[in-house]
This record gives C-alpha cells, sequence and structure tokens, in this order.
C-alpha cells in the first residue's frame, strides 16, 4: 500500500490478515515502499524508495506480526518521478536482486546486504536498458528483467 506508507497481508482468498509500516525514517517506517519479495527462508525484502534503502522483516512464528530484522542504503533511486519505481526480487541463494529504473541498471546483494554487482546502462544493447522496470528469477536461477523503454522482456545468465 505504497501511498499509506504499509504492507498489507492478505491470505490466498484475499482476507485482510494484517499490516505493518508507517510513514517515516525509521526502522519499519517506510516513504513509498514499492518491492516486496518473500526470500526462500521467510524473509521479507521491501524497497523503500524515497529512503534510498532495502529493509529487511521477520515474521512471528503464526506469520501475522512482521517486525524490523535489518536493512541496508541503496546509492540509487535519486529522481522521484513516476516511472522510477524499484522492484526487488531474492534467489534460492537469498541474493537480493533490485532495479534502478533511472540509473538503467540492476543491483545484486547478498542477503545481508553486502553489494555483490550491478550491470545495465542506457541504450537498447544485450545489457542495456530503457527503463528497468521489473526483475524475476526463475527456478534455473537466471534474472529475467523487463525493459519498459525498449519494450522487451530479457534473460540473464549470472557468472559462477
Amino acid at each position: 500500500d505504497t501511498g499509506n506508507k504499509r504492507i498489507v497481508i492478505f491470505d490466498s482468498n484475499g482476507n485482510y490478515i494484517n499490516q505493518f509500516g508507517s510513514a517515516g525514517l525509521d526502522p519499519g517506517q517506510f516513504d513509498e515502499p514499492v518491492g516486496v519479495a518473500v526470500a526462500p527462508n521467510g524473509l521479507i525484502y521491501v524497497t523503500d524508495t524515497w529512503n534510498q534503502r532495502v529493509q529487511v522483516f521477520t515474521s512471528s512464528v503464526d506469520g501475522t506480526i512482521y517486525v524490523p530484522y535489518k536493512q541496508w542504503d541503496v546509492q540509487a533511486w535519486f529522481g522521484q518521478s513516476l516511472e522510477n519505481k524499484p522492484l526487488i526480487t531474492v534467489n534460492a541463494e537469498g541474493h537480493v536482486f533490485i532495479t534502478d529504473p533511472e540509473g538503467f541498471r540492476i543491483i545484486e546483494f547478498d542477503g545481508e546486504g553486502k553489494f555483490i554487482r550491478t550491470w545495465g546502462d542506457y541504450g537498447q544493447g544485450p545489457v542495456e536498458f530503457g527503463l528497468a522496470a521489473g526483475v524475476a528469477v526463475d527456478d534455473e536461477g537466471h534474472i529475467w528483467v523487463t525493459d519498459a523503454g525498449n519494450q522487451r522482456i530479457m534473460r540473464f545468465t549470472l557468472p559462477q
């Protein structure tokens, strides 16, 4: 619920369960939360856009209460245009991939927030983006990026 600075939890039938977050700078608070990803270990990763950070949450045993676990700053998301909405995914190894739409790149971190690599630049080439709008990982570990600026979907294989 980006406009209300919170994450709302529903069950698979659409029934409200709970919510967490509010407006602000402190852990557990947001300023434009956009992307949400659930890691294989159950941690919840959120792109907190205008606070320029990724926040990580852990849940209670029953999965209804979420509390701040860790966070790290991101050197990205400087513009406040409607297109600068960073999305996020987590692979099976717990690596976190975020889009930097107006930076024309993808940024990879390990699950603790340690920077691993970045790739992309502005353009139409095989590792360039017009606008990195979405990111996902498949079962084989490939990273898929929607390039809204060039109207295409791109698949990347990470180096070993």
